[in-house]
């Protein structure tokens, strides 16, 4: 069925989310800082030119690489009509991946607005988690978050790892970057008009799309990992992402077997330690 204009790319999984309510920001805030806190993570806020971004901390980077994090798209729909006022997400997914790696210098980095007051916060409006959720300002400042994240950690280089709408923030920021080793992305749209149009909703008007840069990273180390029941971000969608960037033997497309959209914190222990390389 095609989904109304006015729903701007609210694919299926994230009305559902919607449609079963959602516990309050604050609610959604102390279930993160919860899993950062049993996990030594420090947290501090990082101000860019444009907005306050969350991060967490782990340990410095004492081999010079830090590994980060990027959370996904959060709350974007609170039903099918109405925008989320606060994209902080329900289920942290990102920070919890970001726990189970044991990498001796971790980082998790919020996307704009999300643990940070929503719509309320600086420079905050909807649009940055609904049709310009990739756009250039949140690009932009995540970019500067990084940089800072770097400096802070004394770290020399990142390896960036994303969930869902994360990992297509991760590859945007890679593509624009000369000091990333690797990258991974985790259930994550790297063709968003692939993704667009095998969810029948709107495009993304506003973001920018990996896929139009896939040939900057085709000599970057990347794994990127589906999963084998993920209804909302199927194989198919990064396969369209690889053939945009022609021959390469830097990137791999895993698929895990039974696993679907949401459940990956209970197999990234073991794919955590999985390092990209060139063949």
């Amino acid at each position: 069925m095609k989904l109304p204009p006015f729903l701007l790319a609210a694919p299926a999984f994230l009305l559902l989310a919607a449609c079963a309510g959602a516990p309050a920001p604050a609610e959604r805030e102390a279930k993160a800082n919860e899993i950062a806190g049993a996990n030594g993570f420090a947290t501090a806020t990082l101000q860019t030119a444009r907005f306050d971004l969350l991060s967490r901390v782990r340990g410095a980077a004492s081999i010079g690489l830090l590994t980060v994090y990027i959370e996904g798209d959060g709350l974007a729909w609170e039903r099918r009509d109405r925008r989320s006022s606060d994209p902080t997400p329900v289920n942290p997914i990102a920070m919890k991946l970001a726990a189970a790696d044991p990498a001796s210098a971790v980082a998790y980095l919020a996307r704009p607005c999300q643990y940070t007051g929503g719509d309320a916060a600086r420079n905050c409006r909807s649009d940055l988690w609904t049709t310009e959720r990739y756009g250039e300002e949140s690009v932009s400042a995540m970019n500067e978050a990084l940089d800072k994240l770097k400096e802070n950690a004394g770290a020399s280089r990142l390896a960036l790892v994303g969930y869902s709408g994360g990992g297509t923030i991760a590859a945007l920021l890679a593509a624009r970057r000369t000091d990333v080793s690797w990258i991974k992305s985790v259930a994550s749209p790297l063709d968003t008009d692939a993704f667009t149009t095998f969810h029948k909703v709107t495009p993304l008007s506003g973001s920018l799309n990996p896929a139009n840069s896939a040939a900057r990273l085709k000599d970057l180390p990347q794994i990127h990992y589906v999963g084998q029941k993920d209804d909302v971000v199927p194989a198919a969608i990064n396969r369209r992402f690889l053939a945009r960037m022609g021959e390469t033997s830097c990137a791999e497309l895993v698929t895990i077997a039974g696993m679907d959209h949401a459940r990956w914190d209970e197999v990234w222990r073991s794919l955590a330690s999985e390092k990209p390389d060139c063949h």
